[in-house]
């Protein structure tokens, strides 16, 4: 693209009205329960350190005191684990090649567009690359896309990686000790890339609209 496109104000408004179909309904639920998961195993998992660096006192404390102790709070962490594991294996296996092999096919691989648009996003929100247009972008831009890889990766090394915490008996010590370090970085990792997410999705004014599509499932053509 070498320049702005100008579009007239009543095809501007046609393609405000008119909806497309981003999230079918089984993203939808899998989204919100992944959410939903996260929101239980990550202040729980948080409770479980011991280093004041990474839990405060008093968090710890009180996570630990409502499950009436420290072993009661590991035991629904891992469950809770487990059962998250489970369902989105579930949805895989079961999607794999009508809905996963597509998706990823189509929807999740990067073109040249997209390596464009990480190079001038940055820029243009930090106020600079003003007057370059990004480029066009699919139902998901790279941002996102990329996020998708560290999530999937990451949740693959979390979920691995807290088997091994959770049927320690079965796995040598060594292993129990790196699946705890593997464990602590992905999950790292992973709120890192949640902290631009929610941002770009929830805040920034011109993602928003794909905040409301993870409810709806659409989108506007605009």
């Amino acid at each position: 693209m070498s320049g702005p496109i100008h579009i007239p104000l009543h095809e501007r408004k046609r393609l405000r009205e008119k909806k497309l179909t981003k999230h079918h309904v089984a993203n939808i639920l899998t989204h919100w329960f992944n959410v939903a998961g996260w929101a239980l195993l990550l202040p729980t998992g948080l409770a479980i350190l011991t280093s004041p660096r990474l839990a405060p006192d008093w968090w710890v404390i009180g996570m630990r005191n409502l499950f009436g102790g420290l072993a009661s709070l590991i035991e629904f962490h891992y469950s809770v684990g487990l059962i998250w594991m489970a369902v989105l294996t579930f949805n895989i296996l079961v999607g794999f090649r009508k809905y996963f092999v597509p998706f990823s096919r189509e929807r999740m691989l990067l073109s040249r567009d997209d390596i464009e648009w990480l190079k001038l996003k940055p820029l243009q929100m930090m106020g600079l690359a003003k007057g370059r247009p990004l480029p066009p972008q699919d139902a998901y831009n790279a941002g996102q896309k990329l996020y998708m890889y560290l999530v999937i990766v990451g949740s693959l090394f979390i979920g691995l990686s807290g088997m091994v915490m959770t049927f320690h008996q079965a796995f040598p010590v060594w292993m129990k000790q790196w699946a705890m370090v593997v464990h602590f970085v992905s999950v790292g990792l992973v709120v890192a890339g949640l902290i631009i997410h929610v941002y770009m999705g929830a805040v920034f004014p011109e993602e928003r609209e794909a905040f409301f599509s993870m409810f709806s499932g659409k989108v506007s053509a605009w």
